[in-house]
């Protein structure tokens, strides 16, 4: 079996969604201390510890800034386990928004038990760009992402990674912060051409903000995998985002 965790961390921010914690901790957004970040990254280590996957994809981690205490936080995830891993500016070497000051080192990135091969994929649309195309063998691929806050930029973005598909041979993972705030009905264009399966159900949430839960965060994967797949959701305290395992 192959274990894949998914997970937003919020740049190890410690906030969970709540009213109470988007008051009292608003201020991090803007400046979060190293130490805050260490305690986050200590419950996530005991999730990775307890879950054991094989491979750990990551959105919103921080590869270390002026803002966030200069942590480089896939590093402090990293041990004897995971020998192979990647992480890069999610707006593309291209997009100006990777030089603003509180944009500079946000990223996406991943980890493995063993060597693979990966690309780095770029969305043509929207801001936040980079899909991990990373291949864990059994002629699967899994690609990651974070799609776009913006509805008309995510249609195109979902468009663009359908069309994509259509280039590459075997089977897919697709994991995803998806952003879709209209519901699942955003996603039938995309399920039609593709052919692919959610696996969530969704009245599964898995994001808070203040009273409104919604599933934004799913698994999309090829009708081949899912009668040997279980998906589980996983609490992160430390986030406004659960986590996702998926196991086949």
């Amino acid at each position: 079996m192959t274990r894949i965790l998914f997970s937003n961390l919020g740049y190890a921010r410690g906030i969970d969604g709540s009213l109470q914690q988007i008051t009292r901790r608003f201020h991090r957004l803007i400046y979060c201390r190293q130490s805050t970040q260490e305690t986050v990254l200590r419950y996530l280590k005991h999730i990775i510890v307890r879950e054991d996957p094989d491979l750990c994809c990551f959105v919103e981690i921080h590869s270390g800034g002026r803002f966030i205490g200069k942590l480089n936080q896939l590093q402090s995830l990293l041990g004897d386990e995971y020998p192979a891993f990647d992480i890069a500016n999610k707006y593309g070497d291209d997009n100006f928004i990777r030089h603003m000051p509180l944009h500079r080192g946000r990223s996406n990135a991943f980890m493995a038990k063993k060597d693979v091969s990966f690309d780095r994929v770029y969305f043509p649309h929207g801001t936040k760009r980079l899909i991990y195309n990373v291949d864990i063998g059994r002629n699967t691929r899994v690609l990651f992402t974070h799609f776009s806050l913006n509805f008309h930029t995510r249609k195109k973005q979902f468009s663009y990674i359908a069309n994509y598909l259509k280039s590459c041979n075997g089977h897919f993972i697709l994991l995803a912060d998806f952003n879709i705030f209209q519901g699942f009905t955003e996603l039938d264009d995309f399920i039609k051409t593709t052919g692919l399966v959610i696996l969530n159900k969704e009245d599964d949430h898995t994001f808070q903000f203040y009273k409104r839960k919604l599933a934004l965060d799913l698994c999309i994967c090829s009708p081949e995998i899912v009668d040997n797949a279980t998906l589980k959701i996983i609490d992160q305290p430390f986030s406004d985002h659960d986590a996702l395992l998926l196991e086949f």
